[in-house]
């Protein structure tokens, strides 16, 4: 007997070590991975991604930022990324950027760069149909990594645009977390090494010093190139060894990596601003950082991580649902900087509720600390996890080419194995299922530690004297800790149907063939029309939108305040015999989604679901729509909410600017002016909440679907009958009241001082009620968008140094009636608006004046904007989009889908120039300028 137990016993413990051995073995690196270290020290990944024809993303990783930065070097790493685009060894001034954007890449959305305190990265996305592309843009990047010439005239030309970018931050968020940061980085280098650096460094460095860090930091044993590709890795891996392997170290400085130190104290830091819009309560307690994924153990770590962080959100969601003491709150686990994680959570609370509001969230915070969360909870939260694992595996990889980047940059600086998605499924389905309540509540403790703890609090200065002191903090949080907290319940009753019963079907009473964009056109029998498009982007899965003109014009001008909520108000409170958590509790684990939508002018339907949810889906759309649910609660909390965001928002340097243009913009139309608190107190009503959402969709005459996805119309077409066709009809009001805006007759000037931030803002509109909205008329206002975004670029940032970006917006419409507005915005310094409100009109009538002077530029975005447009057609979002606006607005053919190249290169230059003459120059138009309120005194 004795010897039998011994077996079983070593037994078990051998197969207990066989499965630990198993648990800490690594995980296997994703085999499309190819990967490589050059004599040098250079790592180079390559991913070959099929799914990606045509195009490929690139990524320089460099193992350096803020923080190596010496004394008076501080802001310099930033620097060097902008030099990096102001010329190298093989291009000079902005040539690289020229030469991208004339093979289809955009500057800021494809090519772009980033600094922090540990790193700093540039990106490339580009159409690579044609080979050399990639191999110029690996070219470009080792120009970027060993070749920037830091021209002299060049770097004090960017001085003022880095100072841009610095003021373009400026503001109460900024002055506060200026503040608080210190406190938070409590006497670590993170404290002292923000990225953007300090202001007087940026105005006056030599040149030399970007150049030493440039050669002390920038070596090949600190970079590395990511390349995600469908060219063959083979030539990508020529490609980069060829670039790569003739650089040597100029420097063997030692990487040093820093960490936040440890303060047993709890560290409070109370700050008030006179322009902040909001009061929060934040914690922090710093922890060590979470490693690399690099094992199974690992992985099942950062599983229950994720796990924890998505329970308390819906906890908080639920609790949101139940009271009214705070607005909302969080708290979760996860990485802060490279050496330190954080477990921190924050409230953000109501000026008249306070202490009541940080009482209530510390409650629920210890509830969560102390009892983790219930079985339900959990099983609820792996059930949908689970299913959409299993979702994910049914349909086709079409990961995007970015996702597989970020992935690699993991991969660079924290040691993360990158996953096949298949092991990766394979694990996620081996482990969800291990974790529970009792898994959850050990991870919980294994990062709750003494010690190493900031408290922040953030208001308005209006509301100081309202405001807890440190000392009357420290009581309430230790109130907290050892008051009596009972372990979370919530009962609810979930019907077992979605519908009580179903809708009596309708019919299909007519079929058309739109045989030119491949749609089939089904009339029902209760006046609704459907529009049918099968696409295989994602073959299991469908989406379905609904509109109808209408919306809030049509309704009487005393309701108008009261329809603004409710869309918040009905989304929010269930349906049917479904109180909202009800609802979500059934469709736990279920794709089907749907929405009700009421805007100014139309409502709709947005909904979507994989196939085998296809059913839940068209009864939860009709379970919505024909019986909907306004919960009182819900509506007191987006009436609190709301009016308290209004007030606040009085507290910004830019309310009054803004009310100012848009009452300009607007006209005299007092139907659709600005939401107040005063007006809704006034004329908010609960009772007229369903009345107003059931006079809008009491009826579903006229409405239009757009069903796309992977389908068959056999399939399909009794779930439309039933569900569509079910929906009632009869007649509701078409008609509906719209009173402007228009274009003005004059040029009018708008002129505010407002504000400590030492930046001002810069608006100049364009508006007329004369204008075509169709093809190619559309494209015209694009290409006139993207021509002016270059020029006033090139002019405003890169020659005069005035600004970090320019903001530059055409669009028009004809419903609710015709309107084309132009925008051109931009923030700079005070001194400077002047000169360079002038430089941007001037740009504008070059463009208007002289066809020839953007014509490069215009063979560059017509190249940008086929490409843009080959990249997004065939998917599901460009055919349920498109076809919207193609029905809705009643466009005369089918040009967009079908001559979209054809159109853009018919559109000449002198169409453009006759457009911003017409539109821009002749049409009278707004400056609105917001100075800091100390230029008033200076004025």
């Amino acid at each position: 007997m004795t010897k039998q137990m011994n077996f079983k016993g070593l037994l078990s413990l051998l197969l207990l070590f066989a499965t630990g051995i198993a648990y800490a073995q690594p995980l296997k690196q994703n085999p499309n991975l190819v990967t490589g270290k050059l004599p040098n020290g250079f790592t180079y990944y390559i991913y070959k991604n099929d799914k990606a024809k045509g195009n490929s993303v690139l990524r320089l990783f460099v193992n350096a930022g803020s923080l190596q930065e010496e004394n008076d070097q501080q802001g310099l790493a930033h620097f060097i990324e902008h030099m990096a685009f102001n010329g190298t060894k093989h291009y000079s001034k902005n040539d690289v950027i020229e030469f991208l954007e004339s093979k289809g890449v955009k500057f800021g959305a494809d090519l772009n760069a980033h600094t922090s305190f540990d790193e700093t990265v540039y990106k490339i996305s580009i159409n690579t149909d044609d080979e050399k592309n990639l191999e110029k843009s690996i070219d470009i990047m080792g120009d970027w990594a060993f070749g920037v010439t830091f021209d002299k005239n060049e770097i004090d030309k960017e001085r003022g645009v880095v100072i841009e970018e610095w003021r373009s931050k400026q503001g109460a968020d900024n002055r506060l977390r200026e503040q608080y940061l210190p406190v938070l980085f409590n006497k670590s280098r993170y404290a002292e090494r923000l990225p953007i650096g300090k202001v007087d460094i940026l105005k006056t460095f030599p040149r030399q010093r970007i150049v030493d860090f440039y050669e002390k930091w920038y070596r090949p044993d600190l970079m590395s190139i990511a390349v995600v590709t469908d060219i063959d890795p083979k030539k990508v891996e020529h490609y980069i060894k060829t670039e790569f392997s003739q650089y040597k170290a100029k420097s063997k400085a030692p990487r040093l990596y820093y960490e936040l130190p440890a303060h047993q104290d709890t560290l409070f830091s109370i700050l008030t601003d006179k322009e902040a819009s909001s009061i929060d309560l934040s914690f922090f307690n710093k922890i060590s950082s979470f490693k690399g994924i690099q094992t199974e153990a690992d992985y099942k770590n950062q599983l229950i991580r994720s796990f924890f962080n998505a329970l308390v959100k819906n906890r908080f969601s639920r609790i949101s649902q139940l009271q009214n003491d705070f607005k909302e709150g969080s708290f979760s686990v996860s990485n802060l900087v490279l050496k330190n994680g954080i477990v921190s959570g924050g409230v953000s609370l109501f000026h008249d509720q306070i202490n009541e509001g940080i009482a209530k969230y510390l409650t629920e915070v210890q509830r969560i600390t102390r009892y983790g969360f219930t079985a339900d909870e959990v099983k609820k939260m792996r059930d949908e996890y689970i299913a959409t694992i299993k979702r994910t595996m049914a349909t086709e990889d079409k990961t995007e080419s970015e996702t597989y980047v970020n992935e690699i940059h993991d991969v660079f600086y924290n040691g993360t194995t990158m996953l096949a998605k298949a092991e990766r499924n394979r694990l996620a389905l081996k482990y969800a299922p291990q974790i529970d309540s009792l898994a959850i509540i050990s991870f919980l403790k294994s990062v709750s530690q003494k010690g190493n703890t900031v408290v922040l609090l953030t208001a308005p200065e209006k509301d100081a004297k309202n405001l807890p002191t440190v000392a009357q903090l420290k009581t309430m949080l230790a109130k907290a800790a050892s008051q009596k907290v009972a372990p979370w319940k919530d009962s609810i009753t979930i019907p077992k149907t979605l519908l009580a019963q179903e809708p009596k079907p309708g019919k299909v009473v007519k079929e058309e063939k739109i045989d030119a964009i491949g749609v089939t056109k089904w009339t029902l029998s209760n006046g609704t029309t459907v529009y049918l498009k099968t696409t295989d982007e994602k073959k299991n899965y469908i989406s379905l939108s609904g509109f109808r003109a209408g919306g809030i014009y049509a309704l009487d001008s005393t309701q108008f305040v009261t329809s603004q909520f409710v869309k918040a108000v009905t989304g929010l409170s269930g349906a049917g015999e479904f109180s909202r958590r009800a609802l979500t509790e059934f469709l736990a684990g279920n794709s089907a989604s749907s929405t009700l939508i009421l805007s100014t002018t139309r409502e709709g339907v947005v909904s979507s679901a994989d196939w085998k949810d296809a059913k839940t889906m068209f009864q939860l759309m009709y379970l919505k729509w024909v019986y909907p649910n306004a919960d009182s609660l819900t509506f007191e909390q987006a009436k609190r909410q709301t009016i308290e965001r209004l007030d606040n928002n009085k507290l910004s340097p830019t309310y009054d600017y803004n009310k100012a243009i848009a009452e300009l913009l607007k006209g005299d139309d007092d139907y659709a002016s600005d939401v107040s608190a005063e007006r809704i107190n006034k004329e908010l009503r609960f009772k007229d909440i369903l009345p107003i959402f059931k006079s809008r969709f009491g009826s579903a005459k006229d409405f239009q679907f757009v069903m796309v996805g992977g389908f068959s119309l056999d399939s399909i077409k009794p779930l439309i009958e039933q569900y569509i066709g079910g929906l009632p009809a009869g007649s509701y009001n078409k008609k509906f009241e719209y009173k402007g805006p228009v274009g003005g007759d004059t040029a009018k000037d708008i002129l505010v001082y407002a504000g400590k931030a030492p930046k001002s803002t810069v608006n100049l509109f364009y508006q007329s009620n004369k204008v075509n909205y169709d093809y190619p008329e559309i494209l015209v206002q694009t290409l006139l968008q993207e021509v002016l975004k270059v020029k006033l670029r090139l002019n405003l940032r890169e020659e005069n140094s005035g600004v970090y970006g320019v903001g530059v917006s055409i669009s028009s419409t004809s419903i609710p009636s015709p309107l084309i507005r132009s925008r051109i915005s931009f923030s700079c310094a005070p001194e400077m608006a002047d000169f360079l409100i002038k430089q941007a009109q001037l740009e504008v009538k070059k463009v208007a004046d002289d066809p020839n002077y953007f014509l490069s530029d215009l063979v560059n975005i017509k190249v940008q904007q086929l490409d843009s447009y080959k990249k997004q057609a065939g998917k599901n979002l460009f055919w349920s989009s498109s076809l919207r606006n193609q029905f809705y607005f009643g466009f005369k053919d089918y040009s967009f889908f079908n001559d979209y190249e054809k159109m853009i290169n018919s559109i000449t230059p002198a169409m453009i120039s006759a457009y911003a003459k017409k539109y821009m120059i002749e049409t009278p138009g707004i400056k609105a300028v917001l100075m800091p309120e100390n230029f008033k005194k200076l004025n």
